[in-house]
């Protein structure tokens, strides 16, 4: 079996770029690392934009509506309490709804087998041609209006 990082995917791209199950665990760990820096220069970049977009729009507001009055703060946290555990419970009640109305139904199943039987019907055509298409490496297909087959080569 040939190695995963010599094979080339669709775009020429080496398979590991599609499937980074197959990387090392040091190669996922360097990639972590190398990510989390990167999003930490990222942020650090963005930090005066934001202070910036805080003077603008009124962190001083901010600051003495909720942080200076505590009884603003107690509603806003009793607020979004409230609409937090709202929330919550309209999600488990929406999932237990759901537990009973499927949970003795299983849609999933895996597909059947494609057969050259099935493939030529799916085609429109017979087994023989589709046989006859299968041995070629390349073969263009020309369709109608509606879609149907009406010329292979």
């Amino acid at each position: 079996m040939p190695k995963a990082n010599n094979q080339r995917g669709a775009a020429g791209l080496p398979r590991i770029i599609h499937r980074p199950d197959l990387q090392s665990r040091r190669q996922r760990s360097v990639f972590a690392l190398l990510a989390g820096i990167g999003w930490l220069l990222w942020l650090y970049l963005l930090l005066p934009l934001a202070t910036i977009g805080g003077w603008i729009f009124g962190v001083g507001r901010f600051e003495s509506y909720v942080i200076d009055s505590q009884d603003h703060s107690w509603a806003s946290l009793t607020l979004y309490a409230v609409i937090t555990v709202l929330a919550g419970a309209t999600l488990l009640v929406w999932a237990f709804y759901n537990y009973r109305r499927f949970r003795h139904v299983d849609r999933r199943q895996p597909a059947l087998p494609l057969t050259p039987e099935r493939l030529a019907l799916s085609f429109g055509m017979n087994s023989d041609q589709v046989a006859a298409l299968q041995r070629h490496r390349r073969v263009t297909l020309t369709h109608d209006a509606q879609g149907n087959i009406i010329e292979a080569r």
